[in-house]
Parts: structure tokens; C-alpha cells; sequence
């Protein structure tokens, strides 16, 4: 069975011939190096593993970066694009284009190579509007102007779906399969802010990117950090299809979740890497992910996945048993 006719079965809750398998490296320090001394690239590592699913990204995001250069050095904490921005400063400069091309050169190397040549699916990293938030502002003034000025943080989020809707329309045209909403809102065990600013405050642009998504017909995933058990039935109403990575070291339950939402939601996740993988114990890595598979795997609306980025003094040699034992035991003619 090829990689996306086993994708497309599982998100519908039904059994393929495997659990399809999914990957996340990007570009880390230290184990990408490995990878290519061991294996020439990336890409040829992804072959080796069987992994089904392939990651692109955008070249930028939705700063204009000349605009906001700052020419005096920053007197205060900088967020990721090097000098302070101010809410105000989001909500009355420019974004960029969307329809720039360049922002798309890399994804559309990776949809001829992944999707043509190989057969994956390929997912595209889409902004969610709290976590670009954060990424501009910091997440410290994020949260404080969520209950400072929500008027205009519902402004920018406002923007930030306009810009996402076109960018998710290009990338569409490219031919990328399911486009995956990042948009962390989660810490161990709850919501980083109440559920009620939640729906009065994120769902209302979320359900913009998202009713765009389904009126283009693709899948729509989610990955968001920790425990958002609390904002799970708004997560469905929304119309995600997946949800990454349903994080057990945060309190949540994959089995759990994948039972009280079939055959609406997809849960991909199953190998964490805050608590397992890397950690120096093989052998209860082992058995996680057997007794993992065995209690999500059935009727499909599953993908295996690691619960985020693999960090970078992770044994390459582990990554590999994983992926071997996660072809083995997502195979549906194995019954636990």
C-alpha cells in the first residue's frame, strides 16, 4: 500500500495495512549531521525508516522584516526576530505578501520530491494566531494583552488569519495534502490561559483559517503543546481532522481521546520526547510504544509520531529501533 492511500484511509478511521508513520527532524543540531554522515541525507533516512508523512516550511513568515528593523539596539528581552515589537507595531505595519513566491520555494521542492517522487504526504506548517503571536511579541506580553487590551490582540489575530487563508490557498495550489495549524496552547496539565479567553479569544479567527481549509476541501491538523483537554470539543467543532501530538506527559490519554472523538479526530503522536525517547532507556521506549500501538492502533485514526522535534543528543541508533519496532507492531494484522 502506498504512503498516502494509507494516510487518507487512517485519518477516516479505517484500517490501512499499517499505522502510517511520521517523523519530526527539522534541521536539529547535532543528530541532522548524523543522519547525513550515516546516510547521505535527510531524505534518504526518511526512505530507510518507511516514514509516510513529510513536514515543509515556508522561506519567512509574516514580518516585514525591513519595516521593522529597528536602528538602535534594543533595550529590552528580544523575541525571535532579533528587536522588541509592540502590539501596536503588529497591528499598523505591514505584514508581507502572501503571494510572494518566494515564500514558497521550499515547499514546493518538497511537494515535486516527497509527494511526486516519493509518494508522501506532505503537511505544511501554517501560522495559528496565538502562537505567531507569541513568536512576534514574545509570550510573556502575549498573555498580558490577552487580558490587557483584548480588543486589539483580537485585531491582530484578525490579521493573522487574513494572512494564513492566502498563504493556505498557495499552498494548496501547490499541491501540499493537509495543512498542519501550529498554535501551542498548552502547558502540563492545563490551558495557558482559561478556557473562556480561549473561545472568546482564539476560536473566532482559528474558525476562519479553519472553515477556509474545509471549504478547500483538505485535511486539517493541529499540533499543539500540552494539555488541551479542556478546549478538545471546540477543537472538533473547529473541524481539525488530526491533532498532534495528544501529549501524555502533559496528563493527556491518546486511547482516551481517540475514543471519545472516532471517527471525527486522529490523534498522531505515540512516542514522547520528553519522557522516552532519548531518555537512556531502551527498553521502556520499547515497550511504550508496544503497548501504545496496541491500545490506539484499532479502526484506524492513528499515526504514529514523535510528540515533537527529536532533540539533538538522541542516539541515532534508538530513533532507528523505534521505527523498525513502530513498523512492526502498527502492522494490522498484529492483534494485541
Amino acid at each position: 500500500m502506498l504512503s498516502r492511500e494509507r494516510f487518507f484511509l487512517a485519518i477516516r478511521h479505517r484500517e490501512p495495512d499499517r499505522v502510517p508513520l511520521h517523523l519530526w527532524i527539522f534541521n536539529q543540531p547535532g543528530i541532522t549531521q548524523r543522519i547525513e554522515a550515516a546516510y547521505g541525507s535527510i531524505n534518504a533516512f526518511y526512505d530507510a525508516l518507511s516514514i509516510d508523512l513529510w513536514q515543509t516550511f515556508p522561506d519567512g513568515g509574516l514580518i516585514d522584516r525591513a519595516f521593522f528593523r529597528k536602528e538602535e539596539e534594543p533595550a529590552g528581552p528580544t523575541n525571535i526576530y532579533g528587536h522588541v515589537l509592540t502590539l501596536d507595531d503588529l497591528l499598523d505595519g505591514p505584514f508581507t505578501d502572501p503571494d510572494d513566491s518566494h515564500i514558497y520555494r521550499t515547499i514546493r521542492a518538497d511537494v515535486a520530491h516527497h509527494k511526486g517522487r516519493c509518494g508522501r504526504v506532505v503537511t505544511v506548517q501554517t501560522p495559528g494566531v496565538f502562537e505567531c503571536s507569541t513568536g512576534m511579541l514574545g509570550l510573556q506580553e502575549s498573555l498580558m494583552n490577552l487580558a490587557l487590551e483584548p480588543e486589539k490582540m483580537a485585531a491582530l489575530f484578525d490579521r493573522i488569519a487574513a494572512w494564513a487563508v492566502k498563504y493556505i490557498d498557495n499552498c494548496l495550489d501547490i499541491g501540499v495534502d493537509v495543512i498542519h495549524v501550529s498554535d501551542d496552547w498548552g502547558m502540563n496539565n492545563a490551558l495557558l490561559f482559561r478556557p473562556k479567553v480561549w473561545w472568546e479569544m482564539i476560536f473566532p479567527a482559528t474558525r476562519t483559517i479553519a472553515r477556509h481549509v474545509k471549504r478547500r476541501e483538505a485535511p486539517l491538523s493541529l499540533h499543539s503543546d500540552g494539555d488541551v483537554t479542556s478546549v478538545l470539543d471546540g477543537i472538533v467543532e473547529l473541524g481539525f481532522d488530526i491533532l498532534h501530538p495528544v501529549q501524555v506527559s502533559a496528563g493527556m490519554n491518546q486511547k482516551e481521546v481517540k475514543e471519545r472523538f472516532a471517527p471525527k479526530l486522529t490523534v498522531c503522536g505515540g512516542l514522547d520526547v520528553r519522557t522516552t525517547l532519548g531518555r537512556g532507556q531502551p527498553e521502556r521506549t520499547r515497550q511504550e510504544i508496544i503497548e501504545t500501538m496496541r491500545a490506539v492502533k484499532p479502526g484506524g485514526g492513528f499515526i504514529f509520531n514523535t510528540s515533537h522535534m527529536v532533540q539533538p543528543d538522541t542516539p541515532l541508533e534508538e530513533v532507528e529501533m523505534v521505527y523498525a519496532l513502530a513498523l512492526e507492531e502498527g502492522a494490522y494484522n498484529l492483534r494485541g
